[in-house]
């Protein structure tokens, strides 16, 4: 590795600010209701499980043609995901005050991945967040090349990973989620001691709930309706929501300090799409104040602009998205990323360099 990449690499985890930061500059500007829940969004679940129910019933009961019924099943899937984004918000406790009714809607948006809500918690609300852009700490990074070259399993995902090459990375968007939380559930959760927070008992039956849940709706509904209403629903889920996650962080540098401005990116939409999925892509918003609700993402994009000009990281999300499908995965510093095959390295994101430049290669 050349000399130049590894000053880049110190330099990364030491010039950064920290969330508290950010969070302590950006909050003397913001009115004091930024910082209530907004329960108003928690009438999303009822409109969401009505959409879901009422195609599920009409694919049962009407037995339509298979392609009408794939057409109804990406609908449910998108309402799928639009639960899943309001649970997010909810478990951040940025809706409702009611412990009972958070966890309701935890079980809702996070069911159709058999995804434990306490397990989340754990999980993206404390390790991700507390930890994120640590490639030693966090949870949902792919790793670098020096855990690649030692771990079978950095291995085996990476070849998974938009941006590889490869074309089995064609499965990522569609499986990623689901498989990832599995991951967590065996793997990631006793080694990151998320069982010295939460319950171990509760994560395991609310898991076997869910899948216990999917199984009924199969035995009943049958296999061939059961590809409808579930199957590619979270197929659709899935994609849809690693639109948005592999772009939260994937394209950005690490950080030992956790500095969103750096290591998180928000991405643009059209404003209809972004008020439908909940300003879910306001990325670097939601890392400085988590527990703040996605409807006022743009008032905090807007103080963040004015406070840090070009510090502040985002991008249209098809040019994330083509960013994310042409670039490696695997940082071979803080600032770069590296594909392991042909060695070519990239700049990641950075202020006033959103291409994310070849900086030439490196030896194996």
């Amino acid at each position: 590795m050349s000399a130049a990449i590894g000053a880049s690499a110190t330099r990364s985890q030491f010039e950064r600010s920290s969330v508290q930061e950010y969070a302590r500059e950006v909050r003397r500007h913001l009115p004091a209701d930024v910082f209530r829940p907004v329960p108003v969004r928690a009438a999303w679940l009822p409109l969401h499980l009505t959409m879901i129910a009422g195609l599920n019933a009409y694919v049962v009961a009407a037995a339509p043609p298979w392609y009408v019924s794939v057409c109804l099943a990406v609908l449910a899937g998108h309402s799928w995901v639009c639960l899943a984004f309001l649970a997010h918000e909810t478990l951040h406790h940025a809706v409702v005050r009611s412990r009972p009714l958070e966890r309701l809607i935890g079980y809702c948006g996070l069911g159709i991945f058999c995804l434990s809500p306490t397990l989340w918690t754990a999980w993206h609300n404390q390790a991700h967040h507390g930890g994120a852009g640590d490639p030693d700490v966090d949870p949902d990074g792919f790793g670098t090349l020096r855990t690649w070259r030692t771990s079978a399993a950095d291995r085996a995902v990476e070849r998974l990973s938009p941006g590889s090459g490869l074309a089995r990375s064609a499965l990522f968007a569609f499986i990623t989620f689901s498989a990832h939380s599995l991951v967590v559930l065996l793997s990631l959760s006793h080694r990151g001691g998320y069982y010295r927070r939460i319950s171990r008992l509760v994560v395991y039956a609310e898991t076997a709930g869910m899948a216990g849940f999917w199984l009924a709706v199969m035995l009943l509904a049958g296999a061939w309706n059961f590809l409808f209403i579930y199957v590619i629903p979270v197929i659709v889920a899935n994609a849809v929501a690693i639109a948005y996650i592999a772009t939260n962080h994937f394209l950005n540098s690490l950080t030992a300090v956790n500095d969103p401005l750096v290591n998180s990116l928000s991405v643009r939409n059209p404003s209809w799409l972004e008020h439908l999925h909940l300003h879910f892509g306001y990325h670097v918003e939601h890392h400085v104040f988590p527990g703040v609700s996605g409807r006022h993402a743009p008032l905090i994009r807007d103080v963040l602009v004015s406070l840090y000009g070009e510090r502040y990281l985002s991008l249209p999300h098809s040019q994330a998205l083509q960013l994310l499908y042409t670039r490696p995965k695997l940082h071979a510093t803080y600032d770069t990323l590296i594909d392991p095959r042909t060695m070519a390295v990239y700049r990641t994101l950075a202020p006033g360099a959103l291409t994310m430049d070849a900086v030439g290669s490196t030896e194996t």
